[in-house]
This record gives C-alpha cells, sequence and structure tokens, in this order.
C-alpha cells in the first residue's frame, strides 16, 4: 500500500509536471504543429494509394489497361504524400517563427527556398529537376533541421530589428517581405555554403550527413521492436498521468515513423518487398487501438458488463467513441488517469500489442503495413485491412481486441465491485440523511404547532380570568 502510495505520487508529482513542460516545449510543439500541418497531404496521397494498390487483381490490371490510370495514381500520390518533407519544412518554421512572435509565412517561404537549396537535385537530359523520392519520407530529417536553424535565424534578425523598414504608409505585406530579405539572404547563403562544403568534402548532401548522424540511431530505436518497447511505454505512462503521451513520444517517433510508412509505399508502387514492419500505421492501428493505453477492452468491459449504474452509463457514453480510437471520457472519467486499479493493464496491453503485432508480421503470418496512411480514427477490422490490404490484418486487429478485452477484465471488475460497494454506502448515507432530514422536518413542525397553542392559550387566559365591567354590578344587584 505505501509502495503504491509512492509510485502514484511520483507519477503525479514528478512525470506529470515533467512531460507538460516537455510538450509545452518550444520547438518540439513547432515540431509537432509542423507535422500535422502535412497531414492532409498524407492523408490525400493514401487514399490515392489505396485506390491504386487495392488488393483485388481484376480491379489492378483494369486500371492499367485503362489508360494506364495505375500510373495517374501513382503520380497523384507523389504529389501529395510524396511532398510532406517539403510541407513539414514550411510548418515547422511557420509555427517556430510565430511562436517568437515574428512572421510566420516568411520563415516558412524561406525554409523551403533553403530545403530545396540543400536537396540534390534530379539530373536528367533536359536539365535538372526537383527528386520526389527526397521530398517525401527521405527528406524529413532535412526538413526539420533546416526550418529550425531558419526560424531561429530569421527571429534573430527581426527581433534585433536589423531588418529594411519601410515607410508608414507601405502595405504591412510588403513591409514583411522587405523586412525577410536581408535574414532571408543569410539563410540562403548560409545553406549553400553547407551544400558546398559537404559536395568538397566527399559527404553529397545534407541528407546524406543527417541520415548517417541522425537517422541512423533514431531509426535502430523507431524500427526495432526494443526501440519500439520503450517509446509505447513512456507514452503510456505519460498518459496515464494525464499528460498526452502522443505530444510528448510522438513529436521525436512520428516523423520517424512516417518516413518509415512512406519507404513502403514507395517500394510498393515499385513492385518491391516491404521494407518496415514498425510504421505510423503499424502504432496507431495496431497498438493503440482504442487510443491510449489500448483501452478497447476496458470499453466493451464497461458497455457489457458493468455492474455500477455510474459505470453503465459510461458504458454507453464511451463505447462508440472507443471504436473509433478516441477514449477521452474512459481516460478522464472512468477514470484510468491516476488510477491505481489501471495502472498495470493500461501500461501492459499497448506493450503486448506492439509484440504480437511485430510477431505476426515479422513470421509472415500479417502482411506489413502497405504506406497507407489511415486515419488514427478509423475503426478496428476496417482499418486493419486497409493498412495491410489482406484479411490477416483485420483478423489481427479482432485478435487484439480480445487481448486488450482479457487484460482489462480482471481489473476493471475489482474497481467495478468497489463502484457498487461505493455507490451502495452513497445510497443508504443518502437514505439515513432522508431520514434525519424528515425527523427534524417533523420535529420543527410539532414545535411550531407547540409554539402557536401556547400563543392561544396565553391570549385567552385573561379573558376567563377577568370579568367585563358589567359583571359586578350585575351581580351585585342580584344579589342586592
Amino acid at each position: 500500500m505505501v509502495a503504491r502510495t509512492a509510485l502514484m505520487d511520483f507519477l503525479a508529482n514528478k512525470i506529470a509536471p515533467f512531460g507538460e513542460k516537455v510538450a509545452a516545449q518550444r520547438h518540439l510543439k513547432a515540431l509537432r504543429e509542423g507535422v500535422l500541418m502535412a497531414m492532409p497531404l498524407v492523408l490525400v496521397g493514401s487514399i490515392f494509394t489505396l485506390i491504386g494498390s487495392f488488393p483485388i487483381e481484376a480491379w489492378t490490371t483494369w486500371l492499367n489497361k485503362h489508360g494506364e490510370l495505375d500510373v495517374l495514381l501513382n503520380t497523384m500520390a507523389n504529389n501529395t504524400f510524396g511532398l510532406i518533407s517539403l510541407a513539414t519544412a514550411f510548418g515547422i518554421a511557420y509555427s517556430l517563427a510565430k511562436s517568437y512572435d515574428t512572421d510566420g509565412p516568411s520563415a516558412g517561404i524561406i525554409a523551403i527556398g533553403a530545403f530545396l537549396l540543400v536537396t540534390p537535385p534530379l539530373k536528367t537530359d533536359d536539365g535538372f529537376g526537383i527528386p520526389y523520392g527526397l521530398m517525401g519520407g527521405k527528406g524529413l530529417f532535412t526538413a526539420i533541421v533546416v526550418a529550425m536553424i531558419t526560424a531561429e535565424i530569421y527571429r534573430q534578425f527581426i527581433q534585433r530589428d536589423f531588418t529594411i523598414k519601410m515607410p508608414k504608409g507601405v502595405p504591412d505585406a510588403v513591409g514583411r517581405s522587405f523586412a525577410a530579405l536581408i535574414p532571408g539572404a543569410v539563410i540562403i547563403i548560409l545553406f549553400a555554403a553547407v551544400m558546398k562544403v559537404l559536395q568538397v568534402t566527399g559527404v553529397g548532401s545534407l541528407n546524406n550527413l543527417l541520415a548517417l548522424i541522425i537517422g541512423t540511431p533514431l531509426g535502430l530505436i523507431g524500427g526495432t521492436l526494443g526501440g519500439t518497447f520503450v517509446a509505447v511505454l513512456l507514452n503510456s505512462v505519460f498518459w496515464f498521468c494525464g499528460v498526452n503521451g502522443g505530444q510528448v513520444v510522438g513529436s521525436v517517433m512520428n516523423p520517424i515513423w512516417l518516413q518509415q510508412a512512406d519507404a513502403n509505399r514507395l517500394a510498393l508502387q515499385a513492385g518491391q518487398d516491404l521494407p518496415n514492419i514498425i510504421t505510423a500505421p503499424f502504432m496507431d492501428l495496431f497498438v493503440y487501438i482504442g487510443g491510449g493505453g489500448a483501452t478497447i477492452g476496458l470499453a466493451l468491459c464497461l458497455m457489457f458488463l458493468s455492474r455500477s449504474r455510474e459505470y453503465k452509463t459510461l458504458g454507453r457514453v464511451s463505447g462508440i467513441p472507443a471504436l473509433f480510437n478516441i477514449n477521452t471520457p474512459i481516460l478522464f472519467v472512468f477514470p484510468t488517469v491516476l488510477n491505481p486499479i489501471m495502472f498495470v493493464p493500461f501500461v501492459l496491453t499497448p506493450i503486448v500489442n506492439a509484440v504480437v503485432t511485430y510477431l505476426s508480421m515479422a513470421t509472415g503470418l500479417v502482411p506489413y503495413t502497405t504506406g497507407v496512411a489511415l486515419p488514427w480514427t478509423t475503426p478496428p477490422i476496417i482499418g486493419g485491412f486497409l493498412a495491410t490490404g489482406s484479411w490477416q490484418g483485420a483478423v489481427l486487429q479482432a485478435v487484439l481486441v480480445v487481448i486488450s478485452f482479457l487484460i482489462y477484465l480482471p481489473f476493471f471488475k475489482a474497481a467495478d465491485a468497489a463502484h457498487v460497494k461505493a455507490e451502495a454506502a452513497g445510497v443508504q448515507a443518502s437514505e439515513a440523511a432522508d431520514e434525519v432530514a424528515e425527523l427534524k422536518e417533523v420535529a420543527e413542525h410539532s414545535e411550531e404547532r407547540h409554539e402557536h397553542r401556547d400563543k392561544a392559550e396565553g391570549a385567552a387566559a385573561p379573558q376567563d380570568a377577568s370579568p367585563s365591567p358589567a359583571e359586578p354590578s350585575k351581580r351585585t344587584t342580584h344579589r342586592q
């Protein structure tokens, strides 16, 4: 009991404040918001990828024979999903500059120019072009670094007033454009120098350098079962403390998982074997099925096994959202957040899901995710089928739902039984309070009646004891 209390105190007073500080950190917040800004492209491109590679041979054959529609769909995917690094570069620089109260759009545009500058161009017989491969997942680390540096340099110039100032009558848009000239020129020259140095030294490009320094170690973390175990554990612990684990852990890991999902997409287009087991859909649709803590099993317990009146109501309210991986009512109303009974299943369930899913895909029982990035709200069974392009993915999700249910079941029964007792005690206390209130009310009414009677008797007593003035003369007259 003492150890459990100490653990809860540590989580509430140490881990939760730390997680809130990390989630609110300026650069991580900009990273998170920048990646989210690219998500519309990811989702739209995933739709085109899904249509072009739908797992029915007759359909893909029909697309190929009718105007090579499969090629058109791949082109559409490349111009949406395949531009996530470009969009992320703008989004991160924009968000970070705005956090410093400087001009976000100008910083974002400069970041796009710097990112394209350091990206090795595509050489063809007709000249140079922009390589789609490096605009997508492969260029994500470069986009992040370039955007961060761009926004920091830009805000230094703006905050120190080292800019070209226009007269007051000039429109704001024109003034901001001229204000961005000096910092923009400095940023472009800086990255041009970096690009030249890397070419001269034989490194080749900033992409190659960052892939070696950042991509390799982070890829080992985000692409292995051990690294995923750590990421899932931290995510669950932060969520249990009431801090959005996706904002803390996801800020660092989501770019890796998105990059690996895009690599699978490109391999699928090329007809090659898919290289990565762990991707963004792997995490969203299999590990965190039902939301943070993989609480879909707990939602089923609330819906069908609750004996507590309050839990029955919560089950009706939270059941449908849980099917779309929305579990806010369960987290904060049940609650699972800082609930000692729920700590073990809340942390254990997504870890078990990750291990089961990884082993299922590594052994060939279930195909890898194809790179189709579905919305995280996609319900089970449907999401598993679309993410892997196979019925095995749907079956795996069904198995994970059962696993989540079985893990949460004994802990839920304990919580439900305790809540039933609390409700019963509450009813008894309420009934006793009602009885006391009724007795008090009766006593008050009785006291009021006594008071009225005493007043009436007090008012009548002088009349009986003192005869009217006429009475004595009558009596005297009679005697006389």
